[in-house]
């Protein structure tokens, strides 16, 4: 995160920026969650970049992102699922029972309200095993997802898709180009 908040701040007359870590956003202090801050000569070049922030810091980075105005925040590293369980699926609708789901944990309101903040993926590297073998998803803001396989010690590219590939999709790639079911024992 330094060298992130380093390359995004100005250094007039060549001098780094001071970076302070604020560890106070997780309450629990064992989920590595964090907000690193830098702080430069004109506090209008300061930078602020939540490093694995979760549902239950949305808060923090609301309260950060209003101080911030114009100024970049980053969130680094995301702890919010891809996948919906019955709590995210029902915290995405409206009404009661959407309040209920997010307040039990579904991560609906917390998407809702980065949403409105104006936050974006804008780059994006997912993986998981399909067919016993690593699969990696990468997205850019501008593009496609692109999907690549471990082959051997490397990655192959196998395919791309304009929305987030499902598994299945993802399984159809791996056929396609010669990717065979793996059996794990």
């Amino acid at each position: 995160c330094e060298e992130i908040l380093r390359r995004f701040s100005k250094n007039p007359g060549g001098i780094p920026p001071r970076i302070q870590e604020d560890r106070s956003v997780d309450e629990s202090g064992v989920d590595g969650v964090g907000l690193w801050m830098t702080e430069n000569q004109s506090p209008a070049d300061d930078v602020s970049c939540f490093v694995q922030p979760t549902q239950e810091t949305v808060d923090a980075v609301e309260k950060i992102s209003k101080q911030a105005g114009d100024r970049l925040v980053v969130l680094l590293n995301p702890q919010w699922r891809n996948i919906d369980d019955a709590l995210d699926t029902a915290s995405k609708s409206d009404g009661v029972f959407a309040g209920l789901a997010s307040f039990l944990g579904g991560k609906g309101n917390s998407l809702r309200r980065l949403e409105e903040m104006g936050y974006k993926s804008v780059f994006t590297l997912e993986g998981y095993i399909c067919k016993g073998i690593n699969v990696r998803l990468m997205q850019r803001l501008d593009s496609d997802w692109a999907v690549f396989a471990e082959n051997e010690s490397t990655y192959t590219f196998v395919g791309t898709s304009p929305t987030r590939p499902s598994y299945q999709v993802v399984d159809t790639m791996l056929s396609d180009n010669g990717f065979e079911r793996t059996l794990l024992y």
